[in-house]
């Protein structure tokens, strides 16, 4: 990859800013950005702080039933749209999903062991990158078998994590334990629970680009919604029912087309605001969080840690903190994309990528040449030619 430096804003070009920001950690540098996903991603953080924040429920548990599948459908979506791109090589992007899903794992434990009056859920959607990357690039052709193994996940997807409990039981926090309630039993969020709502998103990925127009997004969206309606209703008069966060079939499949309902919404939204004069006003900050998502998740997380020190560790389910939070993350996020254009954890994950000039076993079949030669000479062997530069 080029050496040079871009200046980026907003996930665009900018001629004006007062950072310039390497162009492998630049917004946008991996491909251009759709703003209907970032506006869903802004919409899920905020249906996060909600759902962790708001002392009253009603129409705001709603909340509860959105965030988590919004984020995971999201990630889906992504996924399905940069496999889309041509010259997508398989080994790299299998790594790019393993290194991100552990970054995302890595931050998840610590986050959740600086604060735990919310269940973090990152280590959960680390896990879910990491089991999607090879998923995805085996069925990228088979919409409809992705259909069909989405439902099927949808339906065993219960009983798997009830024979994971049982056999769990109770017992101190170990690496296994983590990994089975990430995987399974978790009693909010795991894998099996998000693995078809991810699936979801990368089947929504192949028509979004055919739902630029509000026109067309607006009755998608209204028939998702409607859809929604209906299975979580089928799914409250049965006997396993469908409470948010239950894991349950009505669950996950009415989570799955609600999420998928906000995202052709905000599709539609984007487009109905790209013709208006100024758009930004209204749309930007939100935009802006979704930019910024994981660096929005981890300021959230770090405040409310931070007010229930001077709260005494009394719950954080108040309006005031929710205000407070509230502001505190849309700001940063949005001072951050106009100055920087991105934020401090994007510039991370983005690090942790692969440079474009690496090639799959290339490293390791020089490092072996390498040590082979050496061995021959009896002297230390050279460093691998491969090795990308850190700038």
């Amino acid at each position: 990859m080029s050496a040079g430096v871009v200046a980026r804003r907003s996930g665009r070009h900018r001629t004006r800013g007062r950072v310039r920001v390497p162009e492998r950690v630049a917004p946008g540098a991996t491909g251009p950005r759709l703003a209907g996903l970032d506006l869903a991603r802004g919409l899920a953080v905020l249906s996060m702080l909600v759902a962790h924040l708001a002392p009253v429920g009603g129409v705001l548990d709603v909340s509860e039933y959105l965030t988590a599948p919004l984020f995971a459908l999201v990630i889906g979506a992504g996924t399905g749209l940069a496999l889309a791109r041509p010259g997508v090589e398989a080994g790299r992007f299998l790594l790019d999903s393993l290194l991100r899903g552990l970054l995302l794992v890595a931050l998840g434990v610590l986050l959740q062991a600086t604060y735990d009056q919310v269940d973090v859920v990152l280590p959960y959607l680390g896990v879910l990158v990491v089991v999607l990357g090879p998923l995805a690039l085996a069925l990228r052709r088979l919409p409809l078998l992705v259909v069909g193994v989405a439902a099927g996940l949808a339906v065993v997807g219960p009983l798997v994590t009830e024979r994971a409990r049982d056999a769990l039981g109770p017992g101190s926090g170990t690496v296994v334990r983590d990994l089975v309630l990430w995987l399974a039993a978790g009693p909010s969020y795991r894998l099996v629970s998000f693995l078809p709502m991810a699936l979801g998103g990368l089947v929504l990925a192949l028509v979004l680009p055919h739902l630029a127009r509000w026109r067309t997004a607006a009755p998608v969206s209204a028939v998702l919604l409607a859809a929604a309606t209906v299975v979580h209703a089928l799914g409250v008069a049965s006997p396993d029912g469908a409470a948010a966060y239950s894991g349950t079939t009505a669950e996950v499949v009415a989570a799955t087309f609600l999420a998928a309902a906000v995202v052709v919404a905000s599709c539609a939204v984007v487009d109905l605001f790209a013709g208006r004069s100024r758009p930004n006003a209204v749309l930007a900050p939100v935009l802006a969080v979704g930019r910024l998502a994981l660096t929005a998740y981890t300021v959230q997380v770090l405040l409310l840690a931070l007010v229930a020190v001077f709260r005494s560790g009394e719950r954080d389910d108040s309006w005031l903190v929710l205000a407070l939070t509230a502001v505190v993350v849309v700001g940063a996020c949005w001072l951050l994309d106009r100055t920087w254009g991105t934020g401090p954890l994007e510039i991370l994950v983005r690090l942790a990528r692969v440079p474009e000039d690496w090639r799959s076993g290339a490293g390791l079949r020089d490092a072996v040449g390498s040590l082979s030669a050496a061995r021959r000479r009896r002297g230390p062997p050279p460093p691998p030619r491969s090795t990308p530069p850190e700038g």
